[in-house]
């Protein structure tokens, strides 16, 4: 165990420490400083009453006089009960700021969830995933359906397998169709283009001659396509899961709010729409006031003394589940992001793929990286999810 000298003048210089750069320290931070403190000095009180506590249990017992055994029981008894009252004073402080903390905790969530926020680096990229399996975006395919075209108006109408293929041609050609780029479709254009290759004849020389280039392409895109199509997946779970999380976190805000006094309108124009941090902070602190006085006051009516406590606890570990899911969704997002990253690696090899196709793919890749430098900078998922999981324990503990 430390000496108790130690404790103290170590608890006096990381106060010193820490309050001297409160400018670099966020709100939340503050509260569990001044949490630490506060219970600090009731442990030191607590370890002083126990010594006393022990040292009257001896006297007690090494004293054969009744006038000092009655007067010593007294002082025992004044003592218990300065202990039973330090440590259910220490307890109520300790869920105060800790009620504190949750409330801060859960604003700042709902900052983060905001999807702007989130996503506004991102549209950029997303914009030109999407393109990548656009046709039309490609040389070899709109001068080798210009080709075919002229060939189907001539040669094509005639039979019904080829209708059927053209069809299907027009079909991955026109991304308003919005038809995945993938799958029994893809293969019906190649099996069916290949066997109608030897049909094209001399007459249609280039038509013939761009073919294999076209094919190469479709097939190119058409994987490309089925791999992102896996990872676009996973990122719509993350939205919707995203959007469930933003719905309870909004309830348990306005619940919170409702419950310690807050108004809700004064929440979204003074911290909500405010565009400064020091403005946001300015508001965590009213708030931090408004609780300390209503748990105060909940505190000191005996109809209401005795309910806070477990209320604001219920509080506490919903916030504390929320802010965890959080985290997890938010590495969901950087681990998807990695994903995308290594699609991109796959498909930018000029020695498999159309260069066409690379050089768009290296272009995605630019974009992508932009967007992680981003998001690495404003998220950080796991010492969120580490933070989250110890943010009602004190740092001695």
């Amino acid at each position: 165990m430390r000496n108790l000298f130690f404790t103290l003048a170590f608890t006096t210089t990381l106060s010193i420490s820490l309050y001297g750069q409160t400018d670099t320290l966020s709100v939340s931070d503050k509260i569990k400083i001044e949490r630490d403190n506060e219970l600090n000095i009731y442990k030191n009180k607590l370890k002083v009453n126990d010594i006393e506590i022990k040292t009257l249990q001896y006297r007690l017992s090494e004293s054969n006089n009744t006038q000092v055994k009655v007067a010593t029981l007294d002082g025992l008894q004044q003592k218990l009960d300065e202990r039973l009252k330090a440590l259910e004073t220490a307890s109520k402080r300790k869920a105060n700021y800790n009620g504190q903390l949750a409330l801060v905790e859960l604003l700042s969530v709902q900052r983060d969830l905001q999807p702007a926020q989130l996503f506004s680096s991102s549209q950029t990229f997303f914009t030109q995933l999407g393109s990548i399996s656009n046709l039309q975006n490609y040389p070899s395919f709109s001068t080798w359906k210009t080709e075919y075209d002229k060939w189907y108006e001539d040669k094509g109408k005639e039979d019904q397998m080829t209708q059927l293929v053209n069809s299907a041609i027009g079909l991955i050609g026109d991304v308003s169709n919005k038809v995945p780029l993938y799958g029994s479709i893809v293969q019906t254009v190649s099996s069916g283009i290949g066997s109608l290759v030897s049909n094209f004849g001399n007459r249609y020389k280039e038509l013939k001659n761009k073919t294999p280039e076209m094919l190469r392409l479709l097939s190119a895109t058409s994987q490309f396509e089925n791999q992102k199509a896996i990872i676009d997946h996973e990122w719509n779970q993350i939205n919707k899961e995203l959007s469930q999380l933003q719905a309870e976190n909004d309830k348990l805000l306005r619940e919170q709010l409702t419950y310690y006094g807050i108004d809700y309108t004064q929440y979204e124009s003074e911290y909500l729409n405010a565009t400064l941090e020091t403005e946001r902070d300015k508001f965590k602190y009213k708030c931090r006031t408004t609780l300390n006085t209503k748990l105060t006051s909940l505190d000191k009516d005996a109809a209401t003394a005795n309910k806070w406590l477990g209320q604001v606890e219920t509080y506490m570990y919903k916030v504390q589940s929320l802010r965890i899911r959080f985290g997890n969704l938010t590495n969901r997002m950087l681990s998807n992001i990695d994903r995308y990253e290594q699609l991109i690696q796959l498909f930018s090899d000029k020695t498999k793929f159309p260069e066409e196709l690379t050089y768009k793919i290296e272009g995605l890749g630019k974009t992508l990286s932009s967007v992680k430098k981003n998001f690495s900078s404003t998220f950080k998922p796991e010492k969120y999810i580490e933070d989250s999981a110890v943010m009602y324990i004190e740092k001695n503990e």
